[in-house]
């Protein structure tokens, strides 16, 4: 995604989340800083259709959604062309680590989460680590 203006490159950011506080201050968060554009929606027939339409750098996933959840989603964009290679950084308060491992999913983000740390877990997964950064609540997936 470029924007116009000052022809600065911004990288996309779905963040998919249905509790809308939270999905509300990632989204700010995340806007806050100028290579990023963030755009939050509620469920997955939204998310299905925004990256349809725009061409995501990184997708924000919660596990646990209305209609679709994350993992249904997560397959869903894997298996389409334009989104296969796109980095997902799924959000949970729960252990999936089966479904985790099932999908090669090589990091998340436990809620509660620190916004500094997300920050930190979104930079990795933009350069191209996946977000498996360790620290106290935000830990990849063992292995």
């Amino acid at each position: 995604m470029t924007t116009g203006g000052c022809g600065m490159d911004q990288r996309a950011i779905l963040v998919v989340e249905d509790t809308a506080p939270i999905a509300a201050i990632i989204e700010e968060v995340l806007n806050d800083i100028p290579a990023y554009q963030a755009t939050a929606v509620a469920n997955g027939a939204d998310a299905l259709a925004f990256v349809a339409e725009v061409q995501v750098d990184l997708v924000l996933l919660d596990v646990n959604l209305p209609g679709l959840d994350g993992f249904a989603i997560h397959d869903l964009l894997r298996a389409r062309p334009g989104t296969a290679c796109v980095p997902i950084l799924f959000m949970t308060a729960g252990i999936h680590d089966a479904e985790f491992a099932r999908r090669a999913v090589r990091g998340y983000i436990k809620k509660p989460f620190n916004l500094d740390d997300l920050l930190l877990r979104v930079a990795s997964a933009l350069a191209g680590g996946g977000g498996a950064v360790g620290n106290g609540r935000v830990g990849p997936l063992g292995g």
